[in-house]
């Protein structure tokens, strides 16, 4: 192996230098006197661009890609805010329909509360409505403590929807009139006009009207559609005169023998969030 001669390299070095400086003066020299700059100036001037180019290239490279990953990473973080931002808008919208829902059913409520001057109530929130039985029971805040009682009648959205069927001290269970277990304890009502009242029983619902079914009608007087219908108040445990809705069908059964009449609920079956529960008129039924 030969011998790393160190004299060589510092007088190659010398050289180099030496013709780096000359090549500066000459060039200096000739911009100063607007001439060409000389052959010696050109080659090395483009050897130096050339080694720029050749080294600079890799560096670019991986400017531009930290560039780019630098840009797409302010695009995930804008993303992700803006994210955030419609989820919050999502939440304040819902939170904002949900409160305009309760403020309109206070308000029917207070409407409602308006027409039961004559009654003795109990005023009341729904506390657990399960999915599974939502068209059949729902359970409110008030019980035996409060003075609820079995088989009193429950009103919410503007009519009847339903009867307490049991009673604990602080809550009540009631069974809706859209139960598709049917109407226990059938609910006397009063149809027709009052000069000549026809009398039936709220049997059942029918979930494809999406309406209150009532038979056993005694009376000849006529029942038009669109005519409203109440409590009678001859069961013992209904007060009279509480609305149950309007008539949208009247069909005749057996020969045109018995009739049976449909009632469009006046009260929201759905979404029930307050009730009043009937004790009775005041000064009696």
């Amino acid at each position: 192996m030969k011998k790393f001669n160190l004299s060589k390299m510092i007088i190659i070095a010398l050289i180099i230098v030496i013709s780096a400086f000359t090549a500066i003066f000459i060039s200096a020299d000739n911009f100063k006197n607007n001439k060409n700059p000389s052959a010696m100036t050109q080659i090395i001037n483009d050897g130096t661009g050339a080694v720029d180019r050749i080294i600079g290239a890799p560096i670019r490279f991986v400017q531009d890609k930290a560039n780019q990953v630098g840009n797409l990473l302010d695009t995930y973080k804008q993303n992700q805010s803006l994210k955030t931002e419609v989820a919050d808008l999502r939440s304040s919208k819902n939170s904002q329909e949900s409160l305009e829902v309760e403020n309109r059913e206070l308000k029917e409520a207070l409407k409602l509360q308006e027409t039961l001057t004559d009654y003795e109530s109990i005023s009341a929130n729904v506390i657990t409505r399960n999915p599974a039985s939502w068209a059949d029971t729902l359970v409110i805040d008030s019980g035996s403590k409060q003075g609820v009682k079995n088989r009193q009648l429950v009103m919410a959205n503007g009519g009847v929807i339903g009867r307490v069927i049991q009673v604990n001290e602080n809550t009540s269970k009631i069974s809706l009139l859209s139960s598709e277990k049917g109407i226990e304890a059938k609910i006397p009502v009063r149809l027709g006009s009052s000069s000549d009242p026809v009398n039936g029983l709220l049997t059942s619902y029918d979930d494809d009207q999406k309406a209150y079914v009532v038979t056993s009608l005694v009376g000849t007087g006529n029942i038009d559609k669109g005519s409203q219908v109440f409590t009678s108040g001859l069961g013992g445990d209904s007060p009279r005169d509480l609305l149950l809705g309007t008539v949208i069908d009247v069909k005749e059964t057996d020969q045109g023998l018995n009739r049976e009449v449909y009632i469009k609920p006046a009260g929201n079956l759905y979404d029930i969030r307050f009730v009043f529960v009937i004790q009775g008129m005041i000064g009696g039924n």
